[in-house]
C-alpha cells in the first residue's frame, strides 16, 4: 500500500509539472502576442544599430582608400604624371604647381596653368588639366596609372612644323582611354610667328578603343564657319576615314584612305546641296594623282618639291556664291595660306553654264601660284557672241584685309551692232568701235571697280579721261545688273559726244 501511494504521488507531481509547463507556454504566447510590437521594435533597433555600425565602418574604409592619393608626395605625383603622359602620348606637360586631388565625378588630379611641350617647344597654355587616374593601386604609392586627360581653355599656337601634334595623337597605341580639349582656341602662325588665322576649338575628343582603332571627334569654327570634323584611324588595317561637315554651307567631305601597300590610295566624296562627286587619288613616286569619273577634275601634285598641275571643270554655279564676303574661297585667300613661297603650280579652270550670267559663254582661265604670289592669266569669255573679253596678268593682293584684283582688260568687238542692240543703245550713240583696253582695280569687299589708262579706238584720250574721273569717283557696283546696264549706256553716250 505504501509503494502504491508513493507511485500515485509521483504521478500527480509529474502531471502537475507538465500542466504548469503547458500553461506557461500558452501564457508566453499570449504575452508575446500582446507585446509582439514592443519585442520586434527592440530587436529591430538592435539590428539596425549593428547594420549602421557595419555600413559606417565600410564607408570609412572605402573613403579612406579612395582618399589615399591626396596624401601622396606632390613631387612624386608630378613626376609620375609627366612621365606617363610623355610615354603614352608623346608630348610633355609642365606640372610645376601643386596637384589637387579630387574624388568626384571620378578620382583625378587637377593641375592649373599647365604648358604643353611638343618637339621641345611650348605649343599651348592650358588653364587646367584633369588627369583621371585608376584606383586599383592606391596602396602602391609609386604606381599611379592614368586613364583619361581633360584639358580646359587651352590656347594653341601652331605652325606648319608642329601641326603634327594633332595628327600624331591619332597614332597612339592605347586602349580604353580618352584625351579631351574643351573650350580651346587655335592661333595658326607663319614663319615669323604672326597670326595667319584664328579658330575656336569648342571640342576635340580623342578616343582610343580596342583593336587599335583611334578616333577624333571635334567641333571647331574657322572663318566664322562651324565645322564638324571626325577622323578614324584603323592602325591594325592601315586605313583612315575622315568626315568634314559644314552645315551652314550644306557641304560635306568624306575621305577613305588605304595605306596598306606601296602606293597609298583612296576616295574623296564631296556632297554639296545633295549633289555628289567622288575624287579618286593615289600616291606614286612622290606624286599625288587625282581625277573624277566625269573628268571634271583631274591633275597631279609633285609633293617634293611641291608643284600642282590640275584641270578643274565646273558647271551650273553662281559667281556671287564664290566671291561673296564669307565664302570659303574668299576667306582662304584672305588668310594668305596660299601665299606660301613653297607653293607652286597651275590650275586650269573652265566654267560652263553660269546660272546668273546667261549671255556669257564658257569662261577659261589659269590660276598660277609662284613663290608666294597668285596670278590669274588667260581669262577670257565671249559676251552674247558679240564681244570677246580678255583679262591679262591679274594679281590677287590683300590690302588692309581687303581682297583686290589688279590687272588689264581688253575687249575686242566681233559684232558691235549686236552689242549695242542688247544694251538698247540709241543710234546716235553707236560708234564703229572694234577694240578698247584699260587697267583696272577691283575691290571685292567694297564691290567697286577703278579704271585707268582707258584706250578706245577712234575716241580722244581727253574724253576717256573725263569719263574715268567721273566713273571712279562714283564707285559704282557693276555686279548690280541695273547699275551695270545704265553704266554701259552712259559710257557710250559720253564717248559719242566727242
Amino acid at each position: 500500500m505504501l509503494k502504491k501511494k508513493n507511485f500515485n504521488i509521483k504521478i500527480s507531481k509529474l502531471l502537475l509539472s507538465i500542466t504548469k509547463r503547458i500553461e506557461s507556454f500558452f501564457n508566453f504566447l499570449k504575452h508575446f502576442n500582446i507585446n509582439k510590437k514592443k519585442y520586434f521594435n527592440l530587436w529591430k533597433k538592435s539590428l539596425d544599430k549593428k547594420i549602421y555600425i557595419v555600413l559606417a565602418a565600410i564607408f570609412m574604409v572605402v573613403i579612406t582608400y579612395f582618399l589615399l592619393p591626396a596624401f601622396y608626395n606632390d613631387d612624386k605625383v608630378n613626376y609620375q604624371l609627366k612621365n606617363q603622359i610623355l610615354q603614352k602620348y608623346n608630348f610633355e606637360v609642365n606640372l610645376d604647381k601643386i596637384p589637387h586631388y579630387g574624388l568626384f565625378p571620378k578620382p583625378h588630379y587637377l593641375l592649373e596653368d599647365a604648358k604643353i611641350y611638343y618637339d621641345s617647344k611650348i605649343i599651348s597654355n592650358s588653364k587646367n588639366i584633369k588627369v583621371f587616374v585608376s584606383s586599383k593601386r592606391n596602396f602602391e604609392f609609386n604606381k599611379i596609372k592614368i586613364n583619361n586627360l581633360v584639358f580646359t581653355e587651352t590656347d594653341f599656337k601652331i605652325n606648319k612644323i608642329n601641326f603634327n601634334f594633332f595628327l600624331n595623337l591619332l597614332n597612339i597605341q592605347a586602349t580604353n582611354q580618352n584625351i579631351k580639349f574643351l573650350k580651346s582656341k587655335l592661333f595658326y602662325l607663319d614663319e615669323n610667328d604672326n597670326v595667319i588665322f584664328f579658330s575656336d576649338l569648342n571640342k576635340i575628343n580623342y578616343i582610343y578603343q580596342e583593336s587599335l582603332l583611334n578616333e577624333m571627334e571635334s567641333k571647331l569654327e574657322v572663318f566664322n564657319l562651324p565645322i564638324n570634323l571626325n577622323i578614324k584611324h584603323d592602325i591594325a588595317n592601315k586605313k583612315i576615314f575622315s568626315k568634314i561637315k559644314l552645315s551652314s554651307l550644306k557641304l560635306k567631305f568624306e575621305n577613305n584612305l588605304n595605306y596598306n601597300g606601296t602606293e597609298p590610295k583612296g576616295e574623296l566624296d564631296i556632297n554639296y546641296i545633295n549633289r555628289d562627286q567622288t575624287v579618286r587619288y593615289s600616291f606614286k613616286n612622290k606624286n599625288l594623282i587625282f581625277d573624277t569619273d566625269d573628268k571634271k577634275l583631274s591633275g597631279e601634285i609633285n609633293i617634293k618639291p611641291f608643284f600642282l598641275v590640275s584641270n578643274l571643270n565646273l558647271k551650273n554655279i553662281r559667281i556671287e556664291d564664290i566671291l561673296r564676303e564669307n565664302s570659303i574661297l574668299v576667306n582662304l585667300l584672305k588668310s594668305e595660306i596660299l601665299n606660301n613661297k613653297n607653293l607652286n603650280g597651275k590650275i586650269s579652270v573652265v566654267l560652263d553654264d553660269l546660272t546668273n550670267l546667261k549671255h556669257i559663254g564658257q569662261i577659261k582661265f589659269d590660276i598660277q601660284f609662284d613663290q608666294g604670289l597668285i596670278f590669274i592669266s588667260n581669262l577670257n569669255f565671249i559676251f552674247k557672241n558679240s564681244a570677246i573679253f580678255n583679262f591679262n596678268d591679274v594679281s590677287l593682293i590683300i590690302d588692309e584685309n581687303k581682297l583686290k584684283f589688279i590687272g588689264d582688260i581688253v575687249v575686242n568687238f566681233k559684232d558691235i551692232q549686236n552689242f549695242y542692240s542688247h544694251f538698247q543703245i540709241i543710234r546716235n550713240y553707236r560708234q564703229n568701235i572694234n577694240k578698247m583696253s584699260s587697267n583696272f582695280v577691283f575691290n571685292l569687299d567694297d564691290e567697286f571697280f577703278e579704271f585707268s589708262e582707258l584706250k578706245i579706238s577712234g575716241v580722244d584720250k581727253k574724253i576717256t579721261d573725263q569719263y574715268l574721273n567721273k566713273f571712279n569717283s562714283e564707285k559704282k557696283d557693276l555686279f548690280n545688273k541695273v547699275i551695270f546696264r545704265n553704266t554701259v549706256r552712259d559710257f557710250f553716250k559720253i564717248i559719242s559726244l566727242d
